[in-house]
């Protein structure tokens, strides 16, 4: 389980001033949720959240944990629980422009013992077998954001943490990714999705809002949920 308690988060603003985003928030991944979306308005946290799950913000007070034992807030733990458990989208893709689809994917590798074919297996369940070889500046925005999940999942990560993985895509492209995180969900891999798009929303097991600092049960989430 992945559990955030009593998370304080705030930034202090060029012009001197502080600006709260949690205050005593609460979040958790129970075991058997394979997915998760996050919502809330433009500036709520929502990206900020994942950031402090995937260890690339530390500064915060709260406690987090996983599987029971507390994470401890430092760059040398952070990073290695980032390496060994966690895959990250963001919304930005942040791939090398002129290095083959192939290269970028491999980037995402963390173990030796990953092979151009694990590199090939994910881009093929991504949709981009054909275009391996191709260099990232002649993608979409689509297949740019395809090829940042593959690179995100070569490493066999037990948590995929996306910022708004479909925000930039057209209703073909959206339906063909959460297809593909659907897929993975069955084969064990697990979603917290920040998301403004109800199409994610509605495929997720359960849905939570940041509203007023804190981090609450979306109703919508729960009624799907039991519809389901």
């Amino acid at each position: 389980m992945l559990q955030l308690t009593h998370l304080h988060k705030s930034f202090h603003e060029s012009n001197g001033s502080t600006r709260q985003v949690f205050d005593d928030a609460d979040f958790r991944l129970l075991p058997h949720e394979k997915s998760l979306a996050v919502v809330g308005r433009s500036g709520a946290g929502k990206s900020t959240l994942l950031r402090i799950l995937s260890g690339l913000d530390q500064q915060f007070e709260g406690l987090y944990s996983f599987k029971g034992a507390p994470l401890a807030q430092n760059e040398s733990e952070m990073a290695a629980f980032r390496r060994d458990h966690v895959g990250i989208v963001t919304q930005r893709y942040e791939l090398l422009p002129h290095r083959s689809l192939l290269n970028n994917v491999m980037l995402g590798a963390v173990s030796p013992r990953t092979t151009r074919e694990d590199a090939e297996h994910y881009l093929d369940l991504v949709g981009l077998s054909d275009s391996k070889r191709k260099k990232v500046r002649e993608l979409s925005g689509g297949e740019a954001q395809r090829v940042a999940i593959a690179r995100a999942l070569v490493k066999n990560p037990d948590f995929v943490f996306a910022d708004e993985p479909t925000g930039a895509l057209d209703e073909a492209t959206e339906d063909a990714v959460l297809g593909i995180f659907q897929r993975l969900q069955g084969e064990g891999v697990r979603f917290v999705i920040a998301t403004h798009s109800n199409k994610v929303k509605s495929v997720c097991e359960r849905v939570v809002r940041v509203h007023n600092y804190k981090l609450v049960d979306d109703p919508i989430g729960k009624q799907h949920h039991h519809n389901q």
